[in-house]
């Protein structure tokens, strides 16, 4: 047993890689591709926007609502963030994907990975916790997004409060005014883009963030297919009731930081 565990410790530091020696000496590339995970990273520049909502705002939501929702109070106040530029996935992690990992790794398997209605390869990966989320994430050599990176990464610049723009459309997200009941495969809302092209930024599974939420809880982005128009907003900010094992509407996605 120690003897594998060394191996798979070997394992996951040979997957450590340099985003310098992936993009070379010149202009940074809009979209990469990850050595390890394979999976498609766009660009997001080095700069400020804006993060969170301001008062007026957040009366507008509840008003969109329906009711006084002390959750989107979290949101508040917008103020300006500046980044660092990064790389981030443009779709979350998959089901494809994370079987890679777990052969590679030994890791735990979750449930109902391989039943059809949540483990089809193009799936989110669901019923996961932060845990199981970093392991991955060092084992493909990245690291989970913190929330300005994530929400910078849904909003871009000009204060969105949706992946494409301030207004709602059912149809360009997983949520439930959309009526799929489940996950959908990643990639199919091509009308849903953030503006630095990531896919499911809004609805399909909350993605999980490093920081802290309210108190000492982990906060997790975006929404879900059970989320209605005011959940699955970039702003939106909660936690689930199982951050160990997750939830059937809970994935992630990961970010490699760029050196200055």
């Amino acid at each position: 047993m120690l003897l594998k565990n060394m191996e798979r410790m070997s394992s996951t530091l040979e997957n450590l890689w340099d985003i310098k020696t992936e993009v070379g000496s010149g202009p940074l590339s809009d979209t990469i591709l990850s050595p390890v995970d394979r999976a498609e990273m766009v660009l997001v520049p080095e700069g400020p926007f804006t993060m969170g909502i301001s008062e007026d705002e957040l009366v507008q939501i509840y008003m969109l609502d329906g009711q006084v929702n002390a959750i989107f109070a979290t949101e508040v106040p917008s103020r300006t963030v500046d980044l660092e530029g990064y790389y981030i996935d443009r779709y979350p992690v998959t089901n494809f994907q994370y079987k890679n990992f777990l052969d590679a790794t030994g890791h735990r398997e979750p449930a109902l990975f391989k039943e059809p209605l949540w483990g089809q390869p193009m799936q989110p990966v669901v019923f996961v916790g932060w845990d199981d989320a970093r392991a991955y994430a060092r084992w493909a050599g990245k690291s989970l997004p913190t929330e300005p990176q994530w929400e910078k990464a849904g909003r871009g610049t000009d204060a969105r409060l949706w992946a494409w723009g301030r207004e709602f459309y059912p149809d360009k997200c997983n949520c439930r005014d959309y009526d799929l009941k489940k996950t959908s495969e990643i990639g199919i809302f091509h009308e849903g883009l953030s503006p630095y092209g990531c896919y499911d930024m809004c609805g399909n599974v909350w993605e999980m963030c490093e920081g802290q939420w309210q108190e000492e809880y982990l906060p997790m982005r975006g929404g879900c297919f059970l989320g209605s128009a005011t959940f699955v907003r970039v702003t939106c900010r909660w936690t689930p009731e199982d951050p160990k094992d997750g939830a059937h509407w809970l994935g992630f996605r990961c970010v490699k930081t760029i050196p200055k």
